[in-house]
């Protein structure tokens, strides 16, 4: 078979590994193989020959791009040049539909007029909390889609797409060999391995830290990189300077990976929002155990593979009278408000107001839906004040034994032998050339209702301001 993959950009990322990945997987399988993408990454070793086509990057502010047609003639000679005796037998993109390019729907169509069939394959959408990478244009039709997890899929047929035309291809799991030499266990720090951006709700993990019945520090491994995170990890770095807090930041910029997973107690998440939910299946195949905040929506596909999750808790409740509740009310609205708006729903100030009473009505809030000052309010309270810190320990009861289950041999092991046996690599590339037969034997007739879809994901329950507004300090 021969396979064109198409992206952006191969600079390092969580898109172009899994892209890699495919690569090698088709390649070592004797699949012809081109990679291409607008931009490549100087130095950078790949499994399969590369063709840049500019046309493909990102947009850039005031810089002037190909046109549409232009990148469509320029990808059709860099086909034939690698198959000159004729065309790839499917073209597959990797998160076609954010605006990265906003010339990329008709790129796509451009290929689709000429003939080439399509697979566009979603790992993040504009809808859920990325209004920047939205826009108005219709997203490619008449194409299969594939998706890395089961509510994807679910949405995605909700929004009009059929059974057999959205495919369920989860990522796969590399297993990690730790180290021997090191010896970890309960003298290690506990690991938040994670790159510090806003929507893994760090305030929640220094939160949850104050309970810990432990002397290890929490180590959180990387920074974040875009300047939109960067104010709340200052913030959460003053505070925890101010107030003598056993945090580490940036423990993977000082020390191997693989070392600091070897050593560390368990490994924790408390992310409020994940593509496919790595941070979920990883820990269990090095060995380690996993505990903090579950996403429903994410690990319903790991549990219904046998993997045990329940120990997970799904909010952290706490007291809206320890903040302004009427500022947070309106900021909450009217973020929902502008969200609305982004994306040609009903922006209705009663409907704001309904979600509002959802996720508020008992007098508590999920400390994962307020943005960091809120978030640094709470941590503030419990910090000096004990009958607070027993409060919310009353509430949350996981908070009276944070972590995971002792001894938690037995479930390290049968998830460990759950997350190998269901997304082991082999597995994926048997998934991946069934998808890509089916793409081939059956063409549909199929579009994606943009409104429906930016519905589905602006429920109240998961709307959260560290996703859906820039951080005011």
């Amino acid at each position: 078979m021969r396979i064109a993959l198409l992206h952006y950009h191969l600079k390092p990322g969580g898109v172009t590994s899994v892209m890699g990945r495919q690569a090698a997987l088709l390649a070592d399988a004797q699949h012809e193989v081109l990679l291409i993408a607008g931009a490549s990454s100087p130095g950078a070793s790949w499994p399969a020959p590369v063709a840049v086509v500019p046309g493909l990057a990102y947009d850039r502010a005031g810089q002037a791009a190909p046109s549409a047609a232009q990148t469509v003639t320029d990808l059709e000679n860099a086909l034939r040049r690698h198959w000159p005796d004729g065309p790839p037998d499917l073209i597959h993109a990797h998160n076609p539909i954010l605006a990265k390019n906003k010339r990329l729907p008709n790129i796509l169509n451009g290929l689709q007029r000429n003939g080439h069939r399509l697979l566009c394959q979603v790992h993040d959408f504009a809808e859920d909390g990325r209004p920047e990478a939205y826009c108005q244009d219709p997203y490619p039709a008449d194409c299969h889609y594939a998706v890395v997890n089961g509510r994807d899929r679910h949405l995605l047929q909700a929004a009009g797409l059929s059974d057999g035309g959205v495919h369920y291809l989860p990522n796969a799991i590399d297993p990690i060999t730790l180290p021997a030499e090191i010896p970890g266990g309960s003298a290690g720090p506990v690991l938040y391995p994670v790159r510090a951006i806003r929507r893994k709700n760090i305030g929640e993990a220094i939160l949850l830290r104050l309970f810990m019945q432990t002397a290890a520090p929490l180590a959180i491994t990387l920074p974040p990189q875009s300047g939109g995170d960067m104010d709340g990890y200052r913030l959460w770095r003053k505070t925890v300077a101010d107030q003598g807090l056993p945090v580490m930041f940036e423990a993977g910029c000082r020390a191997d990976f693989r070392r600091l997973l070897a050593q560390c107690r368990f490994a924790l998440t408390t992310s409020i929002t994940e593509g496919f939910g790595f941070a979920f299946l990883e820990p269990w195949c090095a060995g380690k155990a996993l505990w903090g905040r579950l996403l429903p929506d994410i690990c319903n596909d790991f549990s219904r593979k046998g993997i045990f999750l329940d120990h997970l808790y799904r909010q952290l409740r706490v007291p809206l009278d320890w903040l302004d509740a009427s500022i947070l009310q309106q900021q909450w609205c009217n973020a929902w408000l502008a969200a609305a708006e982004c994306y040609g729903l009903t922006s209705d100030v009663d409907i704001a107001h309904q979600g509002w009473t959802t996720i508020s009505a008992d007098g508590w809030i999920d400390f994962g839906l307020l943005n960091e000052l809120h978030q640094h309010t709470i941590l503030a309270r419990v910090i000096a004040d004990p009958h607070a810190k027993r409060l919310l320990a009353d509430r949350n009861l996981f908070l009276r034994a944070p972590g995971p289950p002792s001894p938690a041999a037995a479930l390290i092991d049968g998830n460990r032998r759950a997350v190998l046996r269901h997304f082991h690599p082999a597995g994926h590339l048997q998934r991946l050339l069934a998808i890509y037969h089916q793409v081939m034997a059956h063409p549909v007739r199929q579009a994606i209702d943009k409104r429906k879809l930016a519905a589905a994901f602006l429920t109240p329950e998961r709307f959260s301001l560290l996703k859906w507004r820039p951080f005011h300090g």
